[in-house]
C-alpha cells in the first residue's frame, strides 16, 4: 500500500498550515484515507502501518514470520498482557525486559547488544522491538551501534510511543542523571501501530500519551487543537477509535517537521516544546511524574512565559489551560505543589538546547506559531519559573 498524499484536490478542504519561526508547514488533519503513513527519512524512508482493524496477535505474528531471521526485544508486561497466543513470536529468540529508567542506559543497550551477539544477528536479521518509548530508545540505539547498524522494526505499545516517539528516528539514553544525554538517530524499517495495546494502560500512562498529543496539537494550529479539545473526553475514557484518530493527527504534524529537519539541526527543535521544563520536573521529582504529563505541564509553563513576555494572548493562554488541565491528574498536581525548583538551573544547564548560559526555549507565539526565545539560566530566572508554575497550578 502507498502512503497518504498531502496534495489537495479540487473542491477539497485546504490542508491546515502552521509555522515554526518563519517557515510554514502543512499537515493533513484527517489521514484516515490510508492505512499507511509514509515518512521520508535518510538513508531510507519507512512506513507506519495502522493495523488496529485486525487481531493484535495475528498482526505481530505476521511481522515476525515474514522476517528471515527475527529476534525480539519486548516489554515483559506487553508480552504477558497481549501476546501469549502468538506462535511465531513465541518461537523467535526473545529478550523480555522491564521498561525502567535504569534500563534506559548505556548498560541496558549493551545488554541488548550482547543478546543480539549471542543470537548471531546479522544485517539480514530483523530486531523486532515491542514496547513503549524506553524499550524503543534502547532497542534503536543497540540496533544502530551493533555491526554499524542492523535492521529493526518497531511495535509501539503505549499511547506516548504510538502518537509521538515512534517516528523521527531519535534514540536517547540517560547518562549521569540526565535524560537522553547519549543518543543516535536510528530509523526503523517499519512501524506497526495497534491500539489494542492501549486497552490495558493505566490512566496515567494514557494521560501521558495525551500530553504529547496536546503538545503536537498546539504546534499544528487551531484546527488540530480544536480536534483534540473535542475528542479529549472520549480519549481519556479509553475510546480506542478516538485514540486512533488522535494518534494519526499527532503523527501528521510531527512528520511534517521531521521530514524537513530529521537530524534536529534547526526547526525540529520545536518538537521540544514543553520538554525543557518537563524534563526538569521529571528529574527534580525523581521521575514521580510520567513523561507526557510532565511535558503537558511544561507546555503550560512555557506558554505562561510566552504570555508574560507579551507574545501569547491572554485568551489563547486560557484556552491552553482549559485544554491541557484535564490531562494532569490530582496526584501530579499534589506533587508539583510541593516541589522545590532550587535545583532547576542545574538540570536545565544539561539541556541540549543550552548555548553558553542561555536556554533556547520553545514557546508558542500563538496557537500554530512556534518561536525560539532566549531564556537566561541565572538565579533571577528561578522565581520567574516558580511563579509560572504556581499560576498554572492555580488556573488550569
Amino acid at each position: 500500500m502507498t502512503g497518504d498524499s498531502r496534495s489537495t484536490v479540487e473542491g477539497a478542504d485546504p490542508v491546515p498550515t502552521f509555522r515554526i519561526q518563519q517557515t510554514e508547514f502543512d499537515a493533513p488533519l484527517d489521514i484516515g484515507v490510508s492505512d499507511v503513513l509514509a515518512v521520508r527519512s535518510s538513508p531510507r524512508s519507512y512506513e507506519v502501518e495502522f493495523a488496529s482493524a485486525r487481531p493484535l496477535s495475528a498482526v505481530i505474528d505476521e511481522l515476525v514470520a515474514t522476517a528471515s531471521h527475527p529476534v525480539v526485544l519486548a516489554d515483559r508486561r506487553a508480552l504477558e498482557a497481549h501476546l501469549t497466543d502468538a506462535p511465531a513470536l513465541a518461537a523467535a529468540p526473545t529478550l523480555a525486559v522491564d521498561a525502567t529508567e535504569e534500563f534506559k542506559s548505556v548498560d541496558g543497550a549493551l545488554g541488548v547488544v550482547d543478546f543480539m551477539d549471542t543470537q548471531r544477528v546479522s544485517r539480514s536479521s530483523l530486531l523486532v522491538v515491542i514496547g513503549g518509548g524506553i524499550v524503543q530508545d534502547v532497542g534503536a540505539f543497540a540496533a544502530c551501534v551493533y555491526k554499524r547498524g542492523v535492521p529493526w522494526a518497531y511495535v509501539p505499545t503505549t499511547m506516548l510511543a504510538q502518537a509521538d516517539s515512534c517516528i523521527g528516528a531519535k534514540s536517547g539514553l540517560n547518562f549521569h542523571g540526565a535524560k537522553n544525554l547519549v543518543g543516535v538517530f536510528s530509523a526503523p524499517r517499519r512501524i506497526v501501530i495497534h491500539t489494542g495495546f492501549l486497552s490495558t494502560l493505566s490512566e496515567e500512562d494514557l494521560l501521558s500519551g495525551l500530553g504529547e498529543v496536546f503538545r503536537l496539537s498546539i504546534i499544528g494550529g487551531s484546527e488540530f487543537l480544536e480536534s483534540f479539545e473535542r475528542r479529549r473526553p472520549s480519549a481519556v475514557a479509553g475510546d480506542l477509535l478516538v485514540l486512533d484518530q488522535l494518534i494519526r493527527a499527532a503523527l501528521s504534524v510531527k512528520r511534517s517537521v521531521v521530514e524537513v529537519d530529521e537530524f534536529e539541526l534547526d526547526l525540529r527543535r520545536s518538537m521540544n516544546f514543553g520538554h525543557s521544563i518537563g524534563h526538569a520536573l521529571e528529574a527534580i521529582t525523581g521521575h514521580a511524574i510520567p513523561h507526557g504529563i510532565a511535558v503537558a505541564v511544561g507546555v503550560l509553563v512555557e506558554a505562561d512565559i510566552s504570555h508574560q513576555r507579551g507574545m501569547l494572548s491572554a485568551d489563547e493562554r486560557t484556552r491552553l489551560l482549559r485544554a491541557g488541565g484535564p490531562i494532569i491528574p490530582n496526584r501530579v498536581r499534589s506533587v508539583l505543589a510541593e516541589v522545590s525548583l532550587d535545583e532547576i538551573l542545574n538540570v536545565l544547564f544539561r539541556d541540549k538546547k543550552v548555548e553558553g548560559t542561555v536556554l533556547k526555549l520553545v514557546v508558542p507565539e500563538y496557537i500554530g506559531q512556534i518561536r525560539f526565545i532566549d531564556f537566561p539560566l541565572e538565579p533571577a530566572s528561578v522565581p520567574l519559573l516558580e511563579d509560572a508554575l504556581r499560576r498554572v497550578l492555580v488556573e488550569m
